[in-house]
């Protein structure tokens, strides 16, 4: 029979739902307007990816792409950054022409072209903590007749961007139940926190926990920091490098006594969005070599395939690749696997 998910993934999957947004009110001063010639008043939240989303009194909350946008005016305080990593702080104010947007303050304003604005975020706001923050939730169940084996998923995200960091938390379990086999699990949990510096570099501080039954691990424990770059920033395509050392506490099933080791960490992220259809790519991978014997390391890399089935649920088709190159004894080298499941947006 498919066991629970254990407490910790429960109270974990609770905390997320209840960090949804609430709907609230506040004056709305801001106006957009569209290539059709509409001009909407309300709030603007923030834009990434190409998409703004924006408050109304009417419609509540709503997502408008970018490229439908060729005006915009706010009483805001906002950051503007456009794909060079240069931001502009300010109002934004009536410019000279469409397809232009005017940033700043009395007569320091700077007057940019919409198409390189990749990312908006409101300086000041009278929201609380829990109404800016974005993430996602997911739950996949998978059976088979033939074998009997029974896989739940669990996978959540949380994030909460400012002018000057990024906080992220996430959660990923996976429990496997087999007739006649023990219950296998693959979990992790994990926190980050990013500190943007000029030029689009960034400081990133992490920690996780994480548990492979496959690979032997009983339990796992990380912590470290890097330095990272976006390489690639526009209004479709995000790539970052990362390059920093890890401290990792493990201790192996059956193995008596845990050991801590020195690592290094070199990272990719990749990530795609396109609107319409509404399609994500999600590319992840993680090397950690052993900095007292290079030719010992581990790697984890997730590749997820994402597509909008109507506004902010979505389905999605993740494969998932571990590999450790001395795994314990009766341990596989490599974990891998496909896991399908539907979730929610905020």
């Amino acid at each position: 029979m498919y066991k629970p998910e254990p407490a910790w993934a429960a109270t974990a999957a609770f905390l997320l739902l209840a960090c949804l947004p609430s709907t609230v009110r506040a004056e709305k001063t801001d106006v957009v307007t569209l290539i059709n010639g509409d001009r909407v008043t309300g709030e603007v939240k923030s834009l990434e990816f190409a998409n703004l989303r924006y408050s109304t009194d009417s419609m509540g909350t709503v997502n408008i792409e970018w490229e439908e946008i060729v005006a915009l005016t706010s009483d805001q305080s906002l950051q503007v950054e456009v794909a060079s990593g240069t931001r502009y702080f300010g109002n934004l104010l009536p410019a000279s022409a469409e397809g232009l947007i005017a940033v700043g303050r009395g007569d320091n304003v700077e007057e940019l072209d919409i198409t390189h604005v990749v990312r908006i975020t409101p300086i000041e706001t009278d929201e609380s903590i829990w109404q800016r923050l974005e993430g996602s939730i997911s739950f996949g169940f998978n059976s088979g007749k033939a074998s009997s084996v029974t896989t739940g998923n669990l996978n959540g995200n949380v994030r909460y961007r400012s002018r000057r960091f990024l906080l992220g938390f996430e959660v990923n379990s996976s429990v496997t139940d087999q007739p006649g086999a023990p219950t296998t699990q693959n979990r992790s949990l994990g926190v980050n926190y990013q500190r943007f510096r000029p030029n689009r570099w960034y400081a990133d501080w992490f920690a996780k926990s994480e548990v492979n039954d496959e690979q032997g691990v009983e339990q796992r424990y990380l912590v470290g920091g890097g330095l990272g770059r976006y390489l690639v920033q526009n209004n479709n395509n995000q790539l970052s490098l990362l390059a920093g050392l890890v401290a990792t506490h493990e201790r192996q099933i059956g193995a008596e006594p845990a050991t801590t080791e020195p690592e290094g960490k070199f990272s990719l992220v990749y990530q795609h969005r396109q609107s319409d259809p509404a399609n994500d790519i999600y590319l992840t991978t993680n090397v950690y070599p052993m900095l007292r014997d290079l030719t010992s390391y581990r790697s984890d890399s997730n590749l997820t395939l994402r597509r909008e089935v109507i506004n902010d649920l979505f389905f999605d088709l993740s494969i998932y690749y571990n590999y450790l190159s001395n795994p314990p004894v009766g341990a596989s080298k490599d974990d891998y696997g496909v896991v399908t499941s539907i979730g929610y947006s905020f």
